[in-house]
């Protein structure tokens, strides 16, 4: 790929918490690879964001471990950043309520929604780039997909383009039928998000605007999750969705 200027700098980082956090970082390949390496892309920084679990110290231990390694160029604990977090965005802890179809959803409270978007808040706070991609614990690459840079070039080119992601799960058709629009690496679509994988301009999405939920976003499930603020903010603001139409990520929940 030619660039007529240096590459941007994209941190990558993902969360962990009680239930996810040893086979994330247990696993000898699964950070290493398929979380990091297969988006065949150069990060400045490889973030890990420690949320909601047990044992902290064992935790922070293999987290240690991976920096050690070079997997990882530091953690930070999501509880230690709260307190400058919340007030950088404008938010509170009693704004994760949650939603009347929550009783559908094992283990899903007000607890659960705050946690939940505290790894991607905490994220966009300590990332330290021009861009981040952030991925849920969840989420993997099984095989490598270059990606990222695409996606920067052509976002940097429309100033309404404002998060890139990949398709999900294989849905190929479903991605199609959400766009308005077919080029030859991309779909895009005038709205969508999801908190499964998002590349966005870090300055972007790093400022107080998930206090806005939209009555046309009751579609996201649980309760006033992170991601039904972030999906009103880009709607609110004209912000388009670009899906790279030649790879796709797994989701599986743990």
């Amino acid at each position: 790929m030619f660039w007529k200027r240096p590459l941007p700098s994209v941190a990558f980082a993902t969360a962990v918490w009680e239930k996810d956090w040893r086979p994330i970082l247990l696993d000898p390949d699964y950070l290493l690879v398929r979380q990091i390496g297969n988006h065949a892309y150069p990060f400045s920084e490889r973030l890990l964001i420690i949320n909601n679990v047990a044992d902290p110290d064992a935790v922070r231990a293999a987290a240690e471990a991976k920096v050690r390694e070079g997997v990882l160029t530091r953690y930070a604990m999501a509880d230690a950043l709260v307190s400058e977090v919340l007030p950088f965005f404008q938010l509170e802890r009693a704004d994760f309520r949650i939603g009347p179809d929550a009783s559908n959803y094992a283990g899903v409270n007000s607890d659960w929604i705050y946690y939940n978007a505290m790894g991607p808040l905490c994220a966009l706070y300590a990332a330290q780039s021009d861009y981040l991609l952030y991925l849920t614990g969840d989420v993997r690459l099984d095989n490598r997909v270059d990606w990222i840079g695409k996606s920067i070039r052509r976002m940097e080119k429309s100033a309404q383009l404002k998060v890139a992601n990949l398709v999900w799960n294989g849905r190929y058709d479903e991605a199609r039928k959400e766009s308005y629009k077919r080029e030859w690496n991309f779909y895009l679509a005038k709205e969508g998000f999801s908190d499964q994988m998002f590349l966005v301009k870090t300055s972007d999405f790093r400022q107080p605007i998930y206090g806005e939920i939209r009555a046309d976003s009751s579609h996201f499930p649980r309760g006033d999750v992170w991601e039904k603020r972030a999906f009103s903010a880009m709607k609110n603001r004209g912000w388009e969705r670009l899906i790279y139409a030649r790879g796709s990520y797994i989701h599986e929940n743990y």
